[in-house]
């Protein structure tokens, strides 16, 4: 375990390792955005009391200046070294099995925490080191799903627990990874309340909507959903990508808008591909029927066909449907793809950016499939087998050149 080893006197301050540190960064995090119960304000009030040292840090990171001083100061101390150095000691001593610590808070409170962490680089000087471990720990916790009620309210997916209401409807966790709305007992909707869920880089979500739709959400992906449906029509808003199985009602058509095109069906199964930034947006039907409007154009699809939708024109056509949702299925299936269109889908899963030293090497083509949870150097090692293409990374930037 790494140990906090500053030279003030009262040894309490330090709580016997980087366990407690977090501990109570944590709960100074909370009480900052108003989430401490009272069993959490008595543990924060036990330890401020503990010490003099701990007093005058509690002070401290009351003090909105102070903060702002600490946060700068974390910037000044490197984060990319920092958790460079740490990945290194992690591989070292894997064998070991040494568990890290991850927070259990949101964006929000993560960046207080590494602030709070950070500030006792400027109470001592000495704990410098540790520091740096502690904050490279925080920075190693990927991001995670959030649901946003209709209130704003933020929400950790995969810290929540239990059922709880949200405009009559009761919203549940079923399963690691999947959120179900129940609005059995609701009668008539008078007003919608929306939520969204947004699924970050490297993460997957799936919900159950109020109708028993299923929607399976792929990374960097964003669903803004009523929290049920009206009496008309049923519409929800995608960013990114998104696998749907509709629940069949031929008096309520179910609707997703995505950029502008809208996809309307009665009751199928589909995945729409509409990620910012990329030029295509693409409806590819697994069963049923869909019908796709685009500036004017309608197309119906049947299964196995695709609608590729960009600014200049709308088209359709026959596609390989298992390699379209391969990624439900955990995998990256390449057929006859371009490294810029593998990247693209890599850098959303892991999470970097990409730079070609040669432009003509986007065009390279590769075929062939890798599992979905492969570390990153090991599909890059994979496509270097190729011997079309080699990598350089540093910190989170591929460089591809020949």
């Amino acid at each position: 375990m790494l140990r906090y080893r500053g030279n003030l006197k009262n040894n309490r301050m330090m709580m016997c390792g980087s366990e407690k540190w977090f501990r109570i960064a944590g709960l100074l995090a909370r009480q900052r955005v108003g989430q401490l119960s009272e069993k959490e304000l008595r543990e924060l009030e036990e330890w401020r009391e503990a010490s003099s040292e701990n007093k005058l840090l509690y002070d401290r990171w009351q003090d909105g200046e102070f903060l702002e001083a600490s946060f700068k100061s974390y910037q000044r101390i490197g984060r990319r070294k920092a958790l460079l150095d740490m990945e290194k000691r992690v591989q070292f001593q894997r064998k070991k099995k040494l568990r890290l610590q991850v927070l259990r808070w949101g964006s929000v409170a993560a960046v207080f925490v590494m602030v709070v962490l950070s500030s006792l680089y400027l109470f001592d000087r000495e704990t410098e080191k540790t520091v740096k471990e502690q904050v490279a720990i925080a920075l190693m916790k990927p991001q995670r799903p959030v649901l946003r009620l209709d209130n704003g309210t933020t929400m950790l997916l995969d810290s929540l627990k239990g059922n709880f209401e949200e405009a009559g409807v009761l919203v549940k966790k079923a399963g690691e990874s999947t959120l179900s709305y129940s609005a059995e007992n609701l009668s008539q909707v008078t007003q919608l309340a929306y939520n969204t869920i947004e699924v970050p880089k490297g993460a997957e979500f799936d919900l159950i909507l109020s109708d028993g739709t299923h929607v399976w959400l792929n990374a960097d992906s964003k669903l803004k959903y009523p929290v049920t449906f009206g009496n008309d029509a049923r519409e929800v808003e995608l960013e990114g990508e998104g696998y749907f199985k509709v629940t069949k009602d031929e008096k309520k058509p179910f609707r997703v808008v995505v950029k502008k095109q809208t996809v309307e069906v009665l009751g199928t199964e589909f995945n729409v591909d509409a990620y910012p930034g990329e030029r295509n947006t693409y409806t590819t039907l697994v069963s049923g029927k869909v019908k796709v409007d685009a500036d004017g154009q309608t197309v119906i699809l049947d299964p196995g066909m695709q609608s590729v939708v960009n600014d200049e024109k709308m088209y359709t056509r026959k596609v390989n449907v298992a390699e379209v949702i391969s990624w439900r299925n955990g995998m990256f299936v390449l057929e006859n793809h371009t490294l810029e269109e593998i990247m693209s889908k890599l850098a959303r899963w892991y999470d970097f950016t990409v730079f070609y030293q040669n432009t003509s090497l986007k065009e390279a083509t590769f075929k062939g499939k890798i599992p979905r949870y492969t570390s990153f150097e090991s599909v890059l090692n994979i496509l270097e087998k190729t011997g079309e293409v080699k990598f350089n990374v540093k910190n989170q930037t591929v460089t591809v050149y020949q």
